[in-house]
């Protein structure tokens, strides 16, 4: 089997719709080569990017928050 690797912006739509075009020829598939610290920190990235987690103004309030 042969592996092609390509990096592409995410947000790009005209990419990311050639992508999904790509897959659904059901000849190739996603392989995900990230570590798990990789993928934790891109998970937190998501979240954040969708609106969850805590804003903290300061110390005090981040020992709160995490209680």
């Amino acid at each position: 089997m042969a592996t092609i690797s390509l990096e592409y912006d995410g947000k790009n739509t005209i990419a990311q719709k050639a992508m999904d075009f790509i897959l659904s020829l059901g000849v190739f598939h996603r392989v995900d080569n990230l570590n798990s610290a990789e993928k934790k920190t891109l998970k937190a990235i998501q979240e954040i990017e969708n609106g969850k987690g805590t804003v903290c103004n300061t110390y005090e309030e981040y020992l709160e928050a995490i209680k």
